[in-house]
């Protein structure tokens, strides 16, 4: 079992506050503000920070500093339609060489969801965990490692939207038969099913936080319409 260093405790807690609103965007993250929240010397802080621009969670201005992403509607339709592309291409390629064991671990995620979905309050976080272990393990069964660090990318950008959704116990529920219902397709070998499951699950998180920019809801990372800052 891998031990954290404290930059890698550090990048937890910065992403933590990023992911949930904590820090707001447009936001500068100061390194002498998280070493001294954290209690922690500068260099872990500062390495934390690169590991997290590297992930698209937070970006850098020259001669600035580091800031919290400012996310627009066109941000996130980019984001989730080529994300659909990708597990769903992913997906059918898992059905190629899944095996007995994979699909128990699949399942075996899909049941932890359940109690994160069953708990009050619910487990946000801890559930936004599991979503990435799952899908990241569909990508790890396709075996096309290209096609994975793309996907990875992209996931970090998601989380900067989907933490807000997540708290709607509807969306989470229906989220939760989604994984349910794809390692049911991939159990009865229907390909077509599994990768038409796929990119519906990832579409209708999309068109949930649609729906809640059209009436009016804080979505996650303040999305906005317009054009994004600039990086």
């Amino acid at each position: 079992m891998k031990i954290e260093s404290i930059a890698d405790i550090a990048k937890r807690n910065i992403q933590e506050w990023v992911v949930t609103g904590h820090f707001q965007p447009g936001k500068q993250i100061k390194e002498e503000e998280i070493s001294q929240r954290l209690g922690i010397s500068r260099p872990p802080v500062r390495e934390a920070l690169k590991m997290l621009e590297a992930a698209g969670l937070v970006f850098r201005k020259p001669r600035c500093g580091v800031f919290v992403p400012e996310m627009t509607e066109k941000d996130m339709w980019e984001v989730y339609t080529l994300k659909a592309t990708l597990y769903e291409m992913a997906t059918g390629l898992a059905m190629d060489v899944v095996s007995e064991r994979d699909l128990s671990k699949l399942e075996s995620y899909v049941k932890k969801m359940e109690v994160c979905v069953e708990k009050e309050p619910l487990d946000v976080l801890r559930y936004q965990d599991l979503h990435k272990t799952f899908h990241n393990s569909i990508m790890v069964i396709a075996g096309n490692d290209r096609l994975r660090t793309f996907a990875s990318n992209l996931h970090n950008q998601v989380t900067l939207f989907s933490y807000k959704s997540l708290q709607d116990k509807n969306h989470l529920n229906s989220s939760v038969r989604y994984h349910r219902d794809i390692v049911n397709a991939m159990k009865q070998k229907d390909r077509s099913l599994a990768c038409r499951l796929m990119k519906e699950h990832v579409i209708n998180a999309l068109d949930v936080l649609r729906d809640m920019s059209a009436q009016g809801s804080e979505t996650p990372a303040g999305l906005r319409s317009g054009k994004a800052a600039s990086a």
